[in-house]
């Protein structure tokens, strides 16, 4: 397993604030490094088909990126919410990738 999936592996079921957005961690992505989220007190929202007919009621999710707006380094509400240890490895990754 990579270095990035295994720093954000355990941040799955966790519940996490991103400015106003409050989400549980319900999956994660390498390429780039995101985090999908499932939002917490939203109304659901209809699931459509590929033909866009409503089959089910699912609440509603998004992808955040781990990074900040300038891409430079950890998300700052990630960097306050996560383990120092977990977000120092994780800014310091993302920082990696930049060279």
């Amino acid at each position: 397993m990579n270095t990035i999936l295994t720093l954000l592996e355990p941040l799955i079921g966790r519940e996490i604030q991103i400015g106003d957005q409050r989400g549980t961690v319900i999956e994660i992505h390498d390429v780039p490094p995101a985090l999908i989220m499932r939002a917490q007190g939203s109304a659901d929202a209809f699931q459509v088909d590929h033909l866009g007919r409503p089959r089910s009621m699912t609440q509603p999710t998004w992808t955040q990126p781990i990074t900040g707006e300038s891409g430079r380094g950890l998300h700052p509400d990630l960097q306050r919410q996560l383990p120092r240890e977990t977000a120092v490895a994780l800014d310091d990754f993302i920082k990696s990738q930049q060279r």
